[in-house]
């Protein structure tokens, strides 16, 4: 018997990473944690090349601390252990201070982003604009996207994609299988070209574009399609060239690709080693100059894209529209694709416990990197620390990060 294809005739690796990639809201805490850590074995990608890097300097001493969360102690330790965490970095000043590995991450390999690539989209949407590639965010995105005249998206602005601001009727929760972002997901794990253009022409009206916040990664691909329309190059390779090589990166990434050789998804699952997402931080808490002096983003952008602009901020993991919940009453608002706290403090933010959480008044940067199982995978005395954190993680993480930036001064 020819185990080499499916009795359909289709190959058996193929047939396999398919639904492997396909299941992706469905993986077991085993699959989920393996997966991250390979990624671009599992998904199409396109490499983000480095150039010469510069390594950050390490602090003689590593950190070392107890710190308070729901009124017990905890040590950090416990805070890899109950956040699922594998890779977990604090750097103050440009140096490390902390840095700790799990789950088999290393320091020269990639774990896949989630959502905190949206992030990384909004700085180059500034690279864009400092370039002169894209005049303002006032543009519509007809500009550079006719294909979508004569749809919901013909009144939507830059801005608008960058506040999560369309109003088009898109469904995003990741614990309905029927939801838009579950359909998105499926289609690009079995690498279907043009699926997310054509999905997204259809769509329907919610609200007036620029009224109502609603995460909505399906408009985040848009924003990748429009700035390889404005720069005229891939969007890896822009990447490459205005912000990964002057940051002085040390290792490759990857964007994940929505077909083979096809186009970079740039709201999902980018990946970066635990220090390159550390120089994402960097970037932005240096008001946009990169570590070799060159300003990558215009004067003011950090400030404009951290401000919780979007308009009637409310967010529900669930995907209901407009709903206040207790995680987003802890939260400051939405920027430019940004998460927003107080005392000017942001977060890029992805499922499954990836943080990037950048304090520039104390000169800090936190990447945490995790594999938080979905609930029904976990202890119940795991739930019970996870029950309002949505698997993002929970107020733990953000107790640390406040008692590290007290330890250090």
């Amino acid at each position: 018997m020819d185990y080499a294809t499916t009795v359909d005739g289709e190959p058996v690796t193929t047939f396999i990473r398919r639904h492997l990639a396909g299941d992706f809201l469905l993986w077991s805490p085993h699959i989920q944690r393996e997966a991250f850590l390979n990624w671009d074995r599992l998904w199409a990608t396109r490499t983000i090349p480095r150039g010469t890097p510069r390594p950050l300097p390490v602090a003689p001493t590593p950190l070392d601390f107890t710190f308070e969360s729901k009124g017990e102690t905890h040590t950090i330790d416990d805070l890899m252990r109950w956040e699922f965490v594998s890779g977990l970095l604090v750097v103050k000043d440009g140096a490390i201070r902390l840095e700790r590995y799990a789950m088999n991450l290393t320091p020269g390999r990639c774990w896949q982003a989630s959502s905190m690539t949206k992030s990384l989209t909004s700085m180059l949407v500034g690279a864009a604009l400092h370039d002169g590639a894209i005049r303002s965010v006032e543009q519509k995105i007809t500009d550079w996207l006719p294909e979508f005249k004569g749809t919901v998206y013909a009144s939507v602005s830059l801005r608008d994609l960058l506040q999560m601001a369309s109003g088009v009727a898109w469904f995003e929760s990741t614990e309905d299988l029927n939801s838009d972002v579950a359909q998105y997901i499926r289609a690009i794990g079995a690498r279907q070209p043009g699926w997310i253009v054509d999905h997204l022409r259809h769509l329907k009206r919610s609200e007036p574009a620029g009224t109502q916040f609603y995460y909505n990664t399906g408009d985040v691909y848009l924003l990748g399609l429009i700035l390889r329309r404005a720069t005229g190059m891939n969007l890896a390779d822009y990447c490459a060239r205005k912000v990964w090589q002057p940051m002085g990166c040390e290792h490759d990434g990857y964007f994940l690709l929505d077909s083979d050789d096809g186009i970079e998804v740039a709201g999902s699952c980018s990946g970066a080693s635990l220090r390159d997402y550390a120089r994402w931080g960097l970037l932005m808490a240096a008001d946009g100059v990169a570590a070799n002096g060159e300003r990558i983003l215009p004067a003011g952008w950090v400030a404009e894209s951290t401000a919780p602009s979007a308009p009637n901020f409310a967010y529900d993991h669930y995907g209901a529209r407009g709903a206040q919940t207790a995680e987003s009453r802890n939260l400051g608002g939405y920027g430019y694709l940004w998460w927003i706290f107080d005392r000017g403090e942001f977060q890029a933010r992805g499922s499954y416990g990836q943080w990037i959480y950048v304090s520039p008044v104390h000169r800090t940067v936190v990447v945490i990197l995790g594999a938080i199982p979905r609930p029904v995978y976990m202890t119940p005395e795991e739930q019970a620390i996870h029950k309002d954190s949505l698997a993002s993680g929970s107020r733990m993480r953000r107790d640390f990060i406040h008692a590290a930036i007290r330890a250090m001064g």
